[in-house]
């Protein structure tokens, strides 16, 4: 059986790791397995959803307003659960992992279905066309600087990979780094 081979090379040398502040941090509570294992039983329940509306189509009598009825609440809850997991989880995930800035590209979590669709976890520089800058004017040491709130990287086929809102110092930096190192520029 062959390896695959190492993304190493391709990243590069680490220029910048992304501290997250502690308040962005996922709660030890409900995070981690916890949240994993609540995560996989609602992937199962819409599942459940989806299978129960294909037997209501497919072998129930649609003339009767029960099975419509149920058949509608069916694909409204499988929509809503697959929204949740697969949508909304990956972006408030990527908003508290850290963005990583190697010399070969930029690494930020993807999901399993974002990695299916095309939003790799690990973007070489040549397949950034550039970044999108949310700015905001932010009290630094008693100044008010515009400085980089949001960040979104759009990608040479068009798809933005957005990570939402970020502690603005951070991002300040981020951008420093990838227009001087990587020659990634705001667009």
């Amino acid at each position: 059986m062959e390896k695959s081979p190492d993304r190493s090379a391709e990243k590069g040398k680490l220029l910048y790791e992304e501290k997250v502040p502690r308040s962005l941090r996922p709660r030890r509570k409900f995070s981690g397995r916890i949240w994993a294992f609540f995560e996989a039983l609602a992937r199962i329940f819409g599942m459940a959803f989806v299978f129960y509306a294909v037997y209501l189509a497919a072998l129930t009598d649609l003339g009767d307003m029960d099975n419509l009825i149920a058949l509608g609440v069916c694909i409204f809850g499988a929509g809503v659960i697959f929204y949740a997991t697969e949508v909304m989880t990956p972006r408030y995930v990527r908003n508290v992992m850290p963005m990583k800035v190697y010399k070969g590209g930029v690494e930020v979590y993807s999901s399993r279905l974002e990695r299916l669709l095309g939003r790799p976890s690990f973007m070489p520089r040549q397949a950034i066309r550039g970044v999108q800058l949310r700015r905001m004017k932010v009290l630094v040491e008693g100044k008010a600087k515009s400085l980089p709130v949001e960040l979104t990287f759009v990608l040479d086929s068009g798809k933005k990979v957005l990570m939402g809102r970020r502690n603005a110092l951070e991002l300040d930096a981020i951008t420093g780094i990838l227009a001087r190192d990587l020659g990634i520029k705001e667009l």
